[in-house]
């Protein structure tokens, strides 16, 4: 008899499924990958990514802080407008804090983490401010204290150019020669 025309056995135990089935699903699912460890290089450039974003929202947040404390009522739209502006901070600073990095990058992620809760912050009390129901004088002279983001904004400017710096220092020294 030929041996494509043989008989498969079958199995008689409960451990012989529970293999063949092991073996089965072992080819079928798909391996793991293991992920390549980050070189300092690239641990910065994935910094400076969320980084550069946020410095590039800055703008457009700091029209919307201001909007929302501009005397008189406050347009609909500056606090629409400052709440979007919210929801990218608060995106980017989930980018960031999923980052992983080495612990010489910690303190460089830790403090770009500060400044885009910063930011979020202040979005987030420009809105509450401009569509408060409360009209009492506190909360009026609160709202028009907003003028923009502050100094922080210039910090995270500067960590920025900081961290580019850093990443470019880093693309330089591993070229090859």
């Amino acid at each position: 008899m030929p041996a494509s025309a043989a008989p498969r056995s079958t199995p008689t135990h409960a451990s012989d499924v529970l293999h063949r089935l092991g073996i089965t699903l072992s080819r079928w699912w798909p391996s793991r990958q293991v992920a390549a460890v980050s070189t300092r290089q690239v641990q910065l450039l994935a910094l400076v990514s969320p980084l550069d974003e946020a410095v590039d929202a800055q703008p457009a947040a700091d029209r919307a802080v201001a909007a929302c404390g501009e005397p008189g009522p406050v347009p609909a739209s500056a606090a629409q407008d400052a709440g979007q502006q919210n929801t990218v901070y608060h995106r980017l600073m989930i980018r960031l804090r999923g980052l992983r990095v080495d612990n010489n990058l910690l303190v460089l992620q830790e403090r770009a983490s500060r400044l885009l809760t910063y930011h979020e912050w202040m979005l987030h009390q420009a809105v509450n401010l401009a569509t408060s129901l409360q009209t009492d004088a506190r909360v009026e002279a609160a709202r028009l204290r907003l003028n923009g983001l502050g100094a922080p904004a210039a910090d995270l400017r500067e960590l920025r150019d900081e961290v580019r710096a850093m990443a470019e220092r880093s693309c330089h020294e591993q070229a090859p020669p």
